[in-house]
């Protein structure tokens, strides 16, 4: 198939109705723009960068995030480190603290045996408002940090 639309110059983008933001739900900004770019009807192309697509539904997503991450397992009392991703505990003595908040950072803490272990943030930040969580048998909490507090996902 080709196109016979010229693509869109750097620095200049379609037209979007309101020019300013809607917030519809909390953190979600509703915008209608003035042309149709995912339609067959309409020939438009969209371009977007590394790690990214766009599925003929017009739903952009991640399609590589870096690769592998860093799994620790841990049977005591742990505090997490900059370059940890998931951790996992083998002993219900295992508490997790959530090292301080950098924006943006993600942890996914998964209670990988029978009884309840905790997960603490760093003070003065809080997960969710709380001072802790608590983990059952099996169960995973995965937290971002937004900035002012861990937030669960």
């Amino acid at each position: 198939m080709a196109y016979s639309r010229p693509p869109v110059q750097p620095g200049r983008a379609l037209k979007r109705t309101p020019i300013l933001p809607i917030e519809s739900t909390a953190g979600v900004l509703d915008y209608a723009l003035d042309a149709d770019i995912a339609t067959t009807a309409s020939l438009g192309v969209v371009q977007v960068g590394s790690g990214l697509a766009i599925n003929p539904a017009g739903i952009l997503s991640v399609t590589d995030i870096g690769g592998i991450y860093n799994v620790k397992l841990t049977s005591v009392i742990y505090t997490t480190t900059a370059t940890d991703y998931f951790i996992g505990t083998t002993s219900n003595s295992a508490n997790i603290t959530l090292s301080p908040g950098v924006l943006g950072k993600v942890y996914v803490v998964k209670n990988q045996v029978n009884g309840n272990i905790k997960v603490f943030p760093t003070n003065p930040n809080t997960i969710d408002g709380a001072a802790f969580k608590t983990l059952g048998t099996n169960a995973t909490l995965t937290v971002i940090f937004d900035g002012t507090q861990w937030s669960l996902i």
